[in-house]
């Protein structure tokens, strides 16, 4: 069971180099922030939009985690419904499905005053249960 959030960002670089926070986590609902740094940006000054796919399949990851089990990202739809430039931007993952093999995640995430940027879809591979 995930329990120590603070361990699981400490030991996933890819959380860190990419500046993505974990705020709260359930195996039903959890929530990843990111503070808009430069290097979150693309060349027009806005979140670049694979620092938005990031922040979904590591809410999704995270989410499906939290109960124990391994997962590895199966596959993922995001809409991209608009942009920003600075701030704080939040994604949350919603349990839609879990089952054996697989488990399935809707994804929404918004700025800091909860306008939606993106709005997503992702399922998760189950490759091993944990242990009894």
């Amino acid at each position: 069971m995930l329990t120590d959030y603070h361990m699981y960002e400490k030991n996933n670089p890819f959380m860190a180099y990419n500046h993505i926070e974990l705020c709260q986590v359930s195996s039903k609902l959890s929530i990843v922030k990111v503070c808009l740094a430069p290097e979150s940006k693309n060349l027009y000054g806005h979140v670049h939009g694979g620092l938005l796919y990031a922040m979904a399949d590591c809410v999704a990851g995270v989410t499906a985690r939290a109960d124990g089990d391994e997962f590895v990202t199966q596959s993922a739809h995001i809409n991209f419904l608009r942009n920003v430039q600075d701030g704080t931007i939040y994604a949350k993952a919603e349990t839609v499905k879990r089952g054996r093999h697989m488990a399935v995640f809707h994804i929404t995430i918004t700025d800091q005053n909860g306008d939606l940027l993106c709005d997503g879809v992702v399922d998760m591979f189950c490759s091993k249960k944990k242990a009894v």
